[in-house]
């Protein structure tokens, strides 16, 4: 890819996120990353460095795998996306951020059998949140295809999520909490029925938790077992400042451009 595919185009922003470690290509009035796709790798990975292959369904601009991908130099990542300017700016980011030769982006809609990928030993969600008719969707086409439910609805990410995982991989997924027995439901319908279950909340001391993640493993379906808490932010800290073990994370995706000036 030539150096002039990597410049932001006019309806687009080259944003430096995480403390500048991901630059990241985003449209200026479409879709656009949440703190979901950082808490999402940061619990899928929970602290190991994966090797093997992994796959994101529903990879958006390609955060998450971007993210996985700093933090793991061995594994190989796959990403499926539907909608093509998407899956074309997914592509652009991970070579903005050197992922190009362990990285492919594969334009398909889920609703379909998925591609004939090589089994993956992690398998990452983050699904559209809403049903449709369950609140006013976004006006820019872009936005709402990546954040309302259209041709394959949370149950049909299960169940490609299970289709495409080896025996022992694991899949995770990122959703509203208030929808968490929807998603283990779900889970367990496709064949994922060993879940672990995370409620992630915005700041200690909050009232109710603003995300749940879960890692779900093939087999029949068993008690959840439940993870402790993750937060966001310390009670007292402002929204900038995260809490040490999300720090952490972010300093195995590698330097930061601000530190280094």
């Amino acid at each position: 890819m030539q150096d002039q595919d990597l410049q932001p185009g006019e309806d687009e922003t080259l944003d430096e996120l995480l403390r500048g470690r991901v630059r990241l290509l985003q449209s200026r009035k479409g879709y656009r990353t949440s703190v979901d796709a950082m808490a999402l790798a940061w619990f899928a990975l929970d602290g190991a460095q994966l090797a093997g292959h992994a796959i994101d369904l529903g990879a958006g601009s390609g955060l998450v795998a971007i993210l996985l991908g700093l933090a793991c130099p061995q594994l190989q990542l796959h990403l499926i996306e539907r909608q093509p300017l998407l899956a074309a700016r997914a592509k652009r980011n991970l070579d903005l951020n050197g992922l190009q030769g362990r990285a492919a982006v594969i334009g398909a809609d889920l609703a379909n059998p998925p591609p004939a990928l090589p089994a993956a030993d992690l398998v990452v969600c983050n699904p559209p949140y809403y049903l449709v008719g369950a609140r006013m969707p976004p006006q820019n086409a872009e936005r709402r295809a990546a954040h309302c439910e259209s041709t394959a609805p949370l149950e049909r990410f299960a169940e490609v999520a299970a289709a495409l995982l080896a025996p022992q991989g694991a899949a995770c997924f990122v959703y509203p909490s208030a929808g968490a027995e929807r998603l283990l439901a779900a889970l367990a319908a496709a064949g994922l029925g060993a879940r672990e279950v995370c409620l992630l909340w915005h700041r200690e001391g909050d009232a109710k938790p603003v995300r749940v993640l879960v890692r779900a493993r093939l087999g029949p379906e068993i008690a959840v077992k439940l993870l402790p808490d993750r937060y966001l932010h310390a009670a007292a800290d402002l929204d900038h400042a995260y809490t040490a073990n999300i720090e952490a994370f972010l300093r195995s995706l590698g330097p930061s451009r601000e530190l280094c000036g």
